[in-house]
């Protein structure tokens, strides 16, 4: 029973972390329009909120394992919650495009050391249900951008039509996130990463850079649709209410596939095929959107499928192929560096094409792009390097 019960509190602690690790992100969208309007910015520059702290997501991610081998990992995923809610909060102070840029890098390095030791976390402590796991982990990040996507704008209405102080509210779950996870960084003090760990990333391996070009393209979507969704709904006759409402309605679909995708892909193991099967689906809904006689909400569902299975599937790539938790941290850093610049500068191409083309069509040709390139590296996966079971 005392085990049951320790497991639990594990679950809730990976919970509450992976609800602070997109909470700051999707809660820029909603409120995108008046950001640019009250501080006078381009597209180009206020996609920069968005890209910013995926960027940062990746540089920084490289030194995740070497920082949590010097404090201990349970040490340095609550430090990185430190520095997400500090920054969320400065928010509330944000008269200026230099102030909340600047919020947007440390919340960027916060989640992008945080993420690949969340991983090794998982295949520390749950080696065997690495999908599930990893299931519970999205759904934590999915549900966070749900809500602040969903609430920002009656926040913003509530907080006096402020939007700086509606993002700053978003603070209180780093809060509840330390609260949580505090017990686990007392119990596992001494499980601290030490030297033995095999900090050089794995630059030689093909594997490793076809799991790489997977999740930084996959991101790169994600992060566009995080980004201009609202702004290109709202272009298409949908009001602020009705783009938020899509917001939500995507990032719940969403949430509710990143479960159950990785979860039943633990029991159908075939990596290849459910990461084929979830690329076609994103592929469809941009598609869609190519037709205007096609209402928004049937694309953006199809999208919000398809991703849902793409994030946490190439997020347990590396878990899967690896032997220890040390290991896998180190994958999942390259992975997750070089992925997220890649995912960070596409939604900055997107702002582009919306300024100097003024047709929303074409970003969702671009994604279209990617998903093809993501087929065809899929396609050359052969099946002798098929990963290995995590049962």
């Amino acid at each position: 029973m005392k085990m049951k019960k320790q497991i639990v509190l594990m679950i809730i602690a990976l919970f509450f972390v992976s609800f602070n690790l997109r909470t700051s992100i999707a809660a820029i969208s909603p409120v995108l329009e008046s950001v640019r309007a009250d501080l006078h910015l381009s597209n180009g520059i206020v996609s920069l909120l968005t890209a910013i702290p995926v960027i940062c997501m990746g540089f920084f991610a490289f030194f995740a394992v070497k920082i949590s081998a010097r404090f201990g990992l349970e040490r340095t995923i609550a430090a990185c919650l430190v520095l997400i809610g500090v920054a969320t909060a400065l928010r509330a102070f944000s008269h200026s495009a230099f102030t909340l840029l600047l919020t947007a890098f440390f919340i960027g390095i916060g989640i992008a050391i945080a993420g690949p030791l969340v991983s090794g976390y998982i295949k520390q402590q749950f080696p065997h249900q690495i999908g599930m796991m990893i299931g519970i982990y999205s759904v934590g990040m999915g549900l966070g951008a749900s809500f602040s996507a969903g609430l920002m704008l009656p926040l913003q209405k509530h907080l006096n039509n402020s939007w700086q102080l509606a993002l700053a509210s978003w603070s209180i779950f780093a809060v509840i996130g330390l609260l949580f996870w505090y017990p686990q960084m007392v119990k596992h003090r001494e499980i601290a990463l030490t030297s033995k760990i095999p900090t050089q990333l794995p630059w030689k391996n093909k594997k490793a850079w076809m799991f790489t070009l997977l999740f930084g393209l996959q991101s790169g979507i994600f992060y566009t649709i995080s980004t201009w969704l609202a702004p290109i709904a709202q272009s298409m006759g949908f009001n602020g209410t009705q783009s938020g409402t899509l917001i939500t309605f995507f990032t719940i679909i969403q949430m509710i596939f990143s479960f159950l995708i990785p979860s039943l892909a633990d029991l159908y193991k075939n990596e290849k095929a459910w990461l084929l099967g979830s690329i076609g689906f994103v592929f469809i809904g941009l598609l869609l959107f190519l037709y205007p006689l096609v209402t928004p909400w049937i694309a953006t569902g199809l999208i919000a499928v398809g991703l849902g299975g793409l994030f946490p599937l190439a997020l347990a790539l590396p878990l899967n192929a690896t032997n220890s938790s040390q290991e896998a941290s180190a994958w999942t850093s390259m992975m997750q560096g070089i992925g997220y610049m890649i995912g960070g500068i596409i939604p900055i191409i997107a702002g582009l094409i919306r300024d100097y083309i003024s047709y929303d069509k074409q970003v969702f040709v671009m994604m279209m792009i990617l998903c093809c390139i993501m087929m065809i590296a899929l396609s050359r996966w052969k099946e002798k390097s098929s990963l290995p079971s995590n049962s």
